[in-house]
């Protein structure tokens, strides 16, 4: 019987309806919150979070910053915000630079593939061994090669070395350095390599003069100096190998779109022709549009300008010619393959990239209906000005000496000066060392200070009193009275609080009509699970 009736309350309790409130005991749901009956995950919240924080922002208290956010790109996208050709544009030109991002990283930076065992080659063809070479300057010939000769059979022990005095002899300047293969003039490498420690060269051409060189001494490489250049020697095989990836896919892609150039027009092209000589011919075709003749000279116009501008030496034309045909090419592939791929529509671009839309769409919404009631008038400004005075007034500063000691040095330092002593000279003698004059606002002086200060005019001095247990003493040098700024050197700082005080209210505005608008429902529990769950990763 007992068994009979728990099957019953069972069936009972699974048969009954469920609200959606009771729902949560049966399942885990995690909806955080629900607007006109679309539901917003914690996933969304998370994804919101990551984009729209600030630094170091602590996470909020309630999810109230994710709604209001929310209703604004929701009512962005009712009134067809997406339609405007500027957000279009700017979302394009986000799109595009992420994707080309995804697409370096998909092509070339993952097909990357760096050794151990080649970068210990590396090392040991340019980084071993190390070479300390003295460099010997010359103005002529003549006077490198007198020098040398005072040496037997071209070498010199250090002793000897030790004997060589700049100025003398025509030698200009001695260096004294250790050098890698790979930071050595190329000119220079293989004649190093043919000596031994205390060996000279012949004298070698060098900047207007002539260098002559004597390996001091020379260190094999080892796995310990190996370890100290690491990271350079990676890095520079990383380059290396990225070059060659990204001309191994852009010329995939040229492939693949059908790209031709028409190499007789290009070299035809006169660069120094007006621009009204040029045709709509192609000079470029591939299989979804060409470049005209205009269209590319306008790039190689806007390219000299940017020369010009930064002072870059100008290439031959043919060349100039070539190197913004490679950019457009290169440009123009990469971005229709990075968009072809999609990265938007999956992870990790795609929480992004929604983001971005979203917000996008609330600077638009923004821009149209809270920027046009923040218009900040001069005489706005004004009132401002007027009835917020003390914003503007620098405060009135002190100008003061001050000593501190026990009471009977300064009963004897205050006696002396009212015998007629010179307060300064006094002060200094007795200390040891002068009296600095410190400049306080007055608003920041203790109220024993202050009450002594009151009672003082320019150049008087106070009597000896106590401030927090201190002994102290002071001539007043100067009292600097308040002075307020004028209103052009905070006319900027008054326009920009008021302009954002007003956007906010205008977006407080907008945001309670449309909470009275909508049904809004937030789980609760789902929120404090979230908060638990993000607030220590959100402290780390």
């Amino acid at each position: 019987m007992t068994l009979t009736r728990t099957i019953l309350f069972s069936l009972i309790i699974l048969l009954a309806p469920i609200s959606p409130g009771q729902a949560g005991w049966f399942w885990d749901d995690d909806t955080l919150v629900t607007i006109d009956g679309q539901k917003y995950t914690t996933e969304d919240f998370r994804t919101w979070w990551e984009n729209w924080r600030e630094k170091d922002q602590p996470l909020p208290e309630t999810p109230d910053p994710f709604i209001d956010w929310t209703l604004l790109y929701r009512e962005a996208e009712r009134m067809k915000l997406y339609e405007d050709p500027t957000y279009r544009k700017k979302v394009l030109t986000f799109l595009k630079a992420r994707t080309l991002m995804m697409l370096k990283a998909e092509e070339v930076d993952r097909k990357i593939d760096i050794s151990d065992e080649a970068m210990w080659q590396r090392y040991q063809e340019q980084y071993a061994p190390m070479y300390q070479l003295n460099i010997l300057f010359f103005h002529t010939r003549e006077a490198a090669e007198k020098t040398v000769e005072r040496f037997g059979d071209r070498r010199a022990d250090d002793e000897q070395f030790s004997t060589l005095q700049i100025g003398k002899d025509g030698l200009v300047s001695l260096q004294t350095r250790w050098y890698r293969p790979v930071g050595v003039n190329p000119e220079w490498l293989d004649i190093i390599r043919g000596l031994k420690p205390g060996d000279f060269t012949e004298p070698i051409p060098w900047q207007k003069g002539f260098v002559v060189l004597r390996l001091q001494n020379i260190q094999e490489g080892d796995r310990e100096d190996f370890a100290t250049v690491r990271k350079s020697i990676r890095d520079a095989l990383w380059k290396e190998q990225e070059t060659v990836r990204t001309r191994e896919l852009l010329e995939k892609l040229r492939e693949k779109y059908k790209v031709v150039v028409d190499e007789k027009r290009l070299a035809a092209l006169d660069i120094e022709a007006p621009d009204d000589s040029f045709g709509d011919e192609p000079v470029i075709t591939t299989d979804r549009g060409s470049v005209t003749e205009k269209q590319f000279m306008a790039q190689v116009r806007r390219l000299q300008r940017f020369r010009q501008q930064n002072g870059f030496n100008q290439d031959s034309d043919y060349d100039f010619k070539k190197q913004v045909l490679s950019g457009i090419i290169d440009q123009t592939l990469t971005t229709w393959e990075g968009l072809a791929r999609g990265y938007e529509k999956k992870a990790p671009l795609k929480g992004v990239y929604t983001f971005y839309c979203q917000h996008r769409l609330i600077r638009n919404l923004e821009e149209r209906l809270f920027i046009p009631e923040a218009q900040v008038t001069d005489e706005e400004i004004e009132k401002y000005y007027r009835e917020h005075i003390d914003e503007f007034t620098q405060p009135e500063i002190i100008r003061m000496a001050i000593v501190e000691g026990t009471r009977e040095s300064l009963d004897a330092l205050w006696t002396e000066v009212a015998m007629g002593g010179n307060f300064m000279d006094v002060a200094r003698e007795r200390l040891g060392h002068p009296v600095p004059v410190r400049e306080i606002p007055y608003n920041h002086l203790e109220a024993e200070v202050k009450a002594v200060v009151d009672k003082l005019t320019n150049g008087e001095i106070s009597p000896v009193f106590t401030v927090k247990e201190h002994v102290t003493m002071l001539q007043l040098v100067e009292r600097k009275p308040a002075k307020a700024m004028e209103l052009d050197r905070v006319r900027k700082h008054i326009h920009d609080k008021l302009y954002q005080e007003k956007v906010k209210a205008a977006r407080e505005a907008f945001l309670a009509r449309l909470r009275a608008q909508s049904t809004i429902e937030i789980n609760d529990k789902v929120w404090q699970k979230l908060r638990d769950e993000m607030e220590p990763t959100d402290e780390k």
